[in-house]
């Protein structure tokens, strides 16, 4: 069921897709300690969703329910609250991300399952690996990569 539209992101939007991030991440990085998470948080917070563009889903109400960002040809952070998972939303986003370019690429903790499980549903395919996430804390991060065949008559 399709009850949402996917808009750009507002400023009035900060709050509401960081209530999207947050339960996303209580959902499927269960492998945070308690400790980086409420430091992450806090960059999320202030640092990172006040200061970028998105395109966001929201239902007909107009209420963020996820939100995605595109920086060339990188999904940056493409976040669904939990309820509307499993709905056709992260095709869709993935969709509209294609539709800026052939090769896509995301950056995910090899530790949350459930993202990993989703691109490679998506047809991205792991090209690389680190043993930590960009701040060197212990969150293993997968480089994948999406490559679409180009049309060749």
């Amino acid at each position: 069921m399709t009850d949402w539209r996917l808009r750009t992101s507002r400023p009035d939007d900060i709050e509401p897709m960081y209530e999207v991030w947050h339960a996303s991440v209580l959902a499927t990085h269960d492998f945070l300690s308690e400790t980086d998470l409420a430091e992450i948080c806090i960059q999320v917070r202030r640092d990172y969703l006040p200061n970028r563009d998105f395109t966001v889903a929201v239902d007909d109400g107009d209420r963020v329910i996820g939100f995605m960002r595109v920086e060339e040809s990188e999904i940056d952070s493409l976040y669904i609250a939990p309820a509307f998972r499993r709905q056709g939303l992260g095709r869709r986003f993935v969709a509209e991300a294609t539709a800026r370019g052939e090769n896509l690429e995301v950056e995910v903790n090899a530790q949350n399952t459930q993202a990993v499980a989703f691109y490679s549903a998506m047809s991205f395919r792991v090209i690389s690996s680190m043993h930590a996430d960009r701040e060197g804390r212990p969150y293993p991060l997968l480089r994948m990569r999406r490559s679409l065949p180009r049309n060749i008559p």
